[in-house]
This record gives structure tokens, sequence and C-alpha cells, in this order.
């Protein structure tokens, strides 16, 4: 998939699977019957779990060298998330069980909003393409997080490596770029 659409389309399918789970989960809490309400479940539960798996798509080409701090908060987010939901809707008797699975379908539809923010200069995003203003590369976004100390001892090469084989979120053609000259300075991504 990611050769074909590329990060537009990554986020595209974030998106969809996201808001999909949250209304799945609001028709979850207004259905009646025990066997709609397995059926609503399992596809729910789909959703969920390709939302899960998308969203740590994207994540590693946030930051290439602060990956494991950025996997870890996503995780851990997660499931603070998680623990907040049930405090919010299912603790006391404030909102019954198919009012509280209604709500969070609500919050999660809500929560999925953001997705459509997220812009990368050099693949673009949801409803915009990348940035013409200035032509970034992917060697220019993961250079720039090194600084030339970092540079000199060789500690960038993995991102490099990592930036060379992230052209295919660029989606349809690729483009031909070439690498950028690591001597002269790199622009603020």
């Amino acid at each position: 998939m990611s050769r074909r659409f590329g990060m537009r389309g990554r986020l595209w399918s974030l998106w969809v699977v996201q808001t999909l789970g949250g209304v799945l989960c609001v028709v979850l809490g207004r259905v009646g019957s025990l066997s709609a309400s397995v059926a609503v479940m399992l596809l729910f539960s789909f959703f969920v779990q390709a939302a899960c798996g998308l969203t740590f798509g994207v994540v590693p080409f946030v930051s290439r060298r602060s990956l494991g701090v950025i996997s870890g908060m996503t995780g851990g987010g997660g499931n603070v998330g998680a623990v907040i939901t049930q405090l919010i809707f299912f603790k006391g008797s404030k909102y019954s069980k198919e009012t509280g699975i209604t709500l969070m379908g609500i919050m999660i539809i809500c929560c999925t909003l953001p997705v459509t923010l997220i812009y990368f200069p050099q693949w673009g995003g949801m409803f915009c393409g990348p940035s013409t203003k200035n032509r970034v590369t992917e060697e220019d976004y993961y250079l720039s997080e090194w600084s030339s100390k970092e540079r000199e001892k060789g500690s960038h090469s993995a991102s490099m490596k990592f930036a060379e084989n992230s052209r295919s979120e660029r989606g349809g053609k690729l483009d031909s770029v070439s690498s950028p000259d690591e001597t002269k300075p790199q622009p603020n991504v």
C-alpha cells in the first residue's frame, strides 16, 4: 500500500479506520439484541486492531532518532486513554453501560480528528501535498535531528538509511531526488 498511496494514503486509512471504529462503538451502545451486539462487537474489534496497527505504521516516520520514545509515548498514551475512558464512562452509576459505550464511541470519533492535522513537509498530509516553499527531502528531515558533531562521528548513518528507504512514502511515481550534501547547513524542518 505505501508504495502506491504513500503517507497521504496511510493517514487517510488511519483516519477512516479509527472513525469507523468510533461509529461502530456508538452502534454497539445502541443495539438491543445479543446477536447484533456480538456481530457489531466483532466488527468494532477488527477496526480497533486495524487502527492500532496503522498508528504504529506512522510512528517510525515521526522521528527516526527518537523512535523508542515516540513508540513508548504512543503505547503508553493508549493505555492511559483507556484507563481515563473507563473512569469517565464506567465508574459509578452516572451513565448506564449502553450510554457509556455510546459516549465512548463519540469520544473516539472526536479523538480521531487530530489525525487530519498530521503533516510531514517532505510527504504532505491528508489534505495538502508536500511543502513547495522549501523543497524538503527525506534526508533533510531526518538529518535535522542530528548536530554537526554527531554527523561527524557518523551517528546519523542509520537515519540516512531510513531516509533513503522512506522515499516510497511519497506515493505514486517516486521523485528522483539525490542525497543532500552533508557539508551544507540543513534547513530547519
